[in-house]
């Protein structure tokens, strides 16, 4: 199982998730409040009057949290992706493949 999703990831699996994530989130509300709402906080961030070494841990701090959940975003996905083969081949509806949990 570990096998298919890797190779699903290597035939460009990521690019079909990225769009089809992409399609939803910017159809979303909440997403789309969100995401102005960060810009609007980024801005306030901007303007504040902090040393270059404060700014630069701040920068490091949020890029750092933005890959983790970047990271936990595409985790999340693909589990949906395994346990969706789990299930259809736990019905029989995909055949050749050992259903793994």
């Amino acid at each position: 199982m570990n096998k298919l999703i890797q190779d699903l990831i290597e035939k460009g699996m990521g690019n079909f998730m990225d769009r089809s994530r992409d399609a939803l989130a910017w159809a979303d509300e909440i997403y789309l409040n969100d995401i102005k709402d960060e810009n609007e906080l980024a801005q306030r961030y901007e303007n504040l009057d902090l040393t270059k070494a404060q700014r630069k841990v701040i920068n490091d701090y949020m890029a750092c949290a933005t890959t983790v959940n970047h990271r936990y975003a595409d985790i999340s996905y693909m589990c949906g992706i395994k346990d969706t083969v789990i299930i259809l081949v736990s019905l029989g509806l995909i055949k050749g493949v050992e259903a793994e949990e």
